[in-house]
């Protein structure tokens, strides 16, 4: 599950009982059994158009310095849009 606030989401699992499993990630089960991991936006990969971020009230979300690196390495670098003048 992508998240804004990685940690405002742990926070909210924590308040609500949910134990997270061990390991270096922020994952936990479902009532049902489901190993669900949490994920900042901000470390991922996959991203939105611009014009998508605008219309749900995102757009000040960005990428950190390494899943931008990643994106780079793959051929798919993040560019400036010009409605907006910076890094999508």
């Amino acid at each position: 599950m992508v998240v804004e606030d990685k940690e405002a989401a742990r926070k909210a699992l924590k308040a609500a009982g949910v134990t997270p499993l061990a390991g270096p990630f922020l994952d936990f089960r479902d009532p049902w059994g489901n190993r669900i991991e949490i994920v900042g936006y901000d470390n991922i990969q996959f991203t939105k158009a611009p014009n998508v971020l605008r219309g749900m009230g995102l757009a000040h979300l960005a990428k950190n310095e390494k899943a931008k690196k990643e994106l780079a390495e793959k051929g798919m670098e993040m560019s400036e849009t010009k409605s907006e003048g910076r890094l999508a």
